[in-house]
């Protein structure tokens, strides 16, 4: 098992062991956070991720995001080439459990849309680190997607699911922000800090 594999294994663990109540809790502070970034308040596109119960929950985001206007598309997972594809909801009575059991578009409410036409995208996490390293499930399905993207791409995520540092490759896409039940860490400033002086990053 490589460090990596040994990190997502202990981060699943813990994630799977927060309660439920506690996680919907955190998951509404996030929203708030979340709903003050500049880039949700311009965005006019957002891509989000439909969430597994153990995740950072982006329903009320989906909710909140639709009522206010905005246009809001969602994550479609494709096992066969371990792929994403894109699909545009008016409102989350269109999902229904899909593969791995995530929410995904019925195929009579299927509409594609290309990820470089949104304006944010709104990434789950596993464990994540100051430099906006993330870790997912390990299949690679985000990092393909978001290779050579500019779209500004934020993860969502618990203060608990911080670690030091991420082991990370040049197939992996750091995220540019991170935002948590508590704070927002603009991730790009932090690897700026980091690979700089060698100082330690703010809080």
């Amino acid at each position: 098992m490589t460090k990596k594999d040994d990190l997502r294994a202990k981060a699943i663990r813990a994630r799977r062991a927060i309660p439920s109540m506690e996680m919907r809790w955190a998951s509404k502070s996030v929203e708030a956070n979340v709903r003050s970034l500049s880039e949700y308040f311009t965005a006019d596109l957002i891509v989000s991720y439909c969430a597994k119960s153990d995740e950072v929950q982006t329903s009320s985001i989906i909710e909140a995001s639709l009522k206010e206007g905005k246009r809001v598309a969602v994550v479609v997972t494709v096992p066969e080439t371990k792929t994403l594809t894109f699909s545009e909801i008016t409102s989350l009575d269109e999902l229904s459990p899909g593969h791995y059991g995530i929410p995904e578009p019925k195929p009579e409410f299927v509409r594609p849309v290309q990820l470089e036409e949104a304006d944010l995208i709104l990434v789950p996490v596993v464990a994540w680190d100051l430099r906006g390293y993330r870790l997912g499930h390990g299949e690679g399905y985000f990092d393909r997607a978001l290779a050579g993207q500019t779209v500004p791409k934020v993860g969502l995520a618990l203060e608990s699911q911080r670690v030091d540092r991420i082991p990370h490759s040049r197939d992996d896409v750091p995220l540019d922000a991170i935002v948590t039940e508590k704070r927002v860490v603009r991730a790009d400033a932090e690897r700026f800090v980091l690979n700089g002086k060698g100082r330690e990053p703010r809080q």
